[in-house]
């Protein structure tokens, strides 16, 4: 099970067992109705006297146990909060599309949303015949783009772009990229959503994009995008990014592993990419995820850069 069934699930059983850890250490359960945002954070409502919101002010460790009338259970374990402004808006949104005979309650000064942030969580299948469990992957979705994307490609692009360390990252400038028109950004997303030539994977938080990578077959006999000759066919990795927020989260060598998976696919037996020599942020976390220096060194628009590898 991944998040995206994760929310699928608590969508559809609708109701849970929320554990608190009461004042004197011991758990406090509490059944009651509960869904899941987009982005697989659980919600909840509870009187702001209630014993759950006094526990969770004080210890917002937590537990919640979903399902188990049919056969299977989502054991989950996390941090819960109660969101304000526009995190609240959020969760109210995701709670009234599940429950919307609540709008009237959640009116009520008295009531709050009770949020909750999965740390970790395992669904098992009790059914005859069957007996499994296995840990939920929390990640956030990675999937290759599609033609109708280009909007949030062209938007994640140039948030890239002026990243403080675009200077050293990317051969492309925010001034030229912003001034590119619609029909650029919907041809380069539709060649990256489909072929054997170029893909882009990216990592959807619920609505959110935060983070992207590309890769691009270069054939032999054709200049790569530094204007060099291919002696050899390959995979090279371009345009990684990934937003502030999720950066020591693991999301990188996930992004790329996507790209190596494609690259494997197609036959290649290695992926390569450019790196400026002085981008040191970026070295760690390539080496971090099985790329190291070819040895190969050369100058590019903005400045030295040193080839890295990655065996496949």
């Amino acid at each position: 099970m991944d998040r995206e069934e994760l929310i699928a699930y608590v969508r559809s059983h609708r109701e849970a067992v929320l554990s608190t850890i009461g004042p004197d250490g011991s758990p406090q359960a509490a059944y009651l109705p509960i869904t899941a945002t987009d982005r697989g954070e659980l919600v909840l409502d509870a009187r702001a006297s209630s014993r759950k919101v006094a526990n969770v002010r004080r210890d917002p460790r937590v537990a919640v146990v979903v399902g188990g009338a049919d056969g299977t259970t989502l054991q989950c374990e996390g941090t819960a909060d109660l969101p304000d402004g526009a995190d609240r808006d959020a969760c109210a949104r995701a709670y009234l599309d599940a429950f919307p005979q609540f709008t009237p309650s959640l009116a009520d000064p008295d009531i709050v949303l009770v949020r909750i942030r999965l740390t970790w969580a395992r669904y098992g299948d009790y059914r005859p015949g069957a007996s499994s469990s296995q840990d939920v992957d929390l990640g956030v979705p990675i999937r290759r783009v599609r033609p109708d994307d280009w909007r949030a490609a062209r938007a994640l692009r140039l948030e890239a772009l002026q990243d403080e360390a675009a200077g050293i990252a990317f051969l492309e400038t925010y001034e030229r990229a912003s001034t590119e028109p619609d029909a650029f950004y919907q041809g380069r997303t539709a060649r990256a959503s489909d072929g054997d030539d170029v893909a882009q994977f990216v990592a959807v938080d619920g609505s959110t994009w935060v983070g992207s990578v590309t890769v691009i077959v270069q054939r032999a006999g054709s200049l790569d995008y530094h204007g060099h000759p291919v002696e050899r066919s390959r995979a090279t990795v371009v345009g990684v990014y990934v937003r502030g927020e999720q950066r020591g989260s693991g999301l990188i060598d996930r992004l790329l592993e996507e790209t190596a998976q494609w690259a494997r696919d197609l036959g290649f037996d290695e992926l390569t990419l450019g790196v400026h020599a002085e981008n040191a942020r970026a070295q760690g976390a390539y080496r971090r995820a099985g790329f190291v220096p070819s040895g190969v060194t050369f100058a590019s628009s903005i400045g030295p850069e040193l080839e890295m590898v990655r065996r496949l």
